[in-house]
């Protein structure tokens, strides 16, 4: 199968070769590199053209947008990869996702981890989303790999601030294609936030987009509900606190809410230190969502009575 990628970029001087060296080193060798650079100003450009068979440049577009453009310049092949630009795949990645795609599969990937230098957050945040990984998963766009067909009948990604990913595995799915996570796609996203704040900035900018709920997997749905239910009836407790002089039960509630922090961590780890470092990480994950969830709920009810 003729393969070619894609790999959207903006400012990426310090992964885009590292990236592209090893798409490069793949085997069978890609037939076509397309990087779609977002008007970048640190030199990608330039090191981008040491790799790619086509560099477009397509300033102020959206990350779908790029995709798409860039994979309109793929006439011709079997197979469409997307790979992000601060992604670096394994030297099996490909073997792996054509392998996959052989037995049915039209769209593949896998999680990424953090590199060897990473902090915590990032080396943490990897091994959560690797953890809480299932077979009903959605493919990421960090890597993944798609038949040509298939992505052109849905109509590509579609032109979403945020979660297109998630969107295009929910729709190929529903247009009855099999989408599969493959362990043997290995790949290191030098991305992941290296911070509390930067990770908290990316975990808000992934609920902006309208319709990110539904797009999500089911367990993390239901631990989105679950944190909903839990910060209402907290939030009820301090009312009653307030007007009757009653904080025995809220007292009750802020302990045991300190108690679940750790507790959601052994839900990905056994180990004392990253079972505190992931039960906080996923507290903030879900306050995050729980606070943008009336809005959401909004948007839903509106869109579901066509206004």
């Amino acid at each position: 199968m003729a393969v070619g990628a894609v790999i959207p970029c903006k400012n990426e001087v310090e992964t885009i070769t590292r990236c592209l060296a090893a798409l490069r080193g793949q085997q069978p060798p890609l037939s076509r590199i397309v990087v779609v650079d977002n008007g970048s100003t640190d030199g990608s450009v330039e090191l981008a053209k040491q790799f790619a068979d086509t560099v477009l440049e397509v300033p102020d577009g959206s990350i779908s947008g790029l995709r798409n453009r860039g994979a309109a310049e793929l006439a011709g092949v079997d197979v469409i990869a997307f790979v992000d630009a601060d992604t670096e795949v394994g030297s099996n990645w490909l073997q792996a996702g054509l392998e996959a795609l052989g037995t049915g599969a039209d769209l593949v990937g896998s999680r990424t981890r953090a590199g060897d230098d990473a902090r915590w957050v990032a080396r943490r945040w990897a091994a959560i989303e690797a953890a809480r990984t299932h077979s009903r998963s959605r493919v990421w766009s960090q890597h993944m790999l798609v038949r040509a067909s298939r992505f052109h009948s849905v109509g590509g990604f579609a032109d979403i601030p945020t979660g297109e990913d998630a969107d295009l595995s929910i729709r190929i799915a529903e247009a009855g294609g099999p989408v599969t996570l493959v362990p043997g796609m290995q790949a290191i996203h030098h991305g992941f936030p290296a911070t509390l704040r930067t990770f908290l900035r990316r975990e808000r900018w992934h609920t902006r987009a309208p319709g990110w709920f539904p797009r999500m997997a089911r367990g993390s749905q239901i631990l989105v509900a679950a944190g909903a239910v839990w910060s209402g009836a907290g939030a009820i407790l301090a009312v009653d606190a307030l007007v009757r002089r009653r904080t025995g039960r809220l007292r009750l509630w802020a302990a045991t809410s300190a108690i679940a922090v750790p507790a959601l961590g052994t839900t990905t780890s056994r180990r004392p230190a990253a079972v505190l470092q992931d039960g906080l990480l996923l507290s903030i994950w879900t306050a995050i969502r729980v606070a943008r969830l009336p809005a959401e709920m909004r948007h839903d009810r509106i869109a579901r009575n066509g206004g």
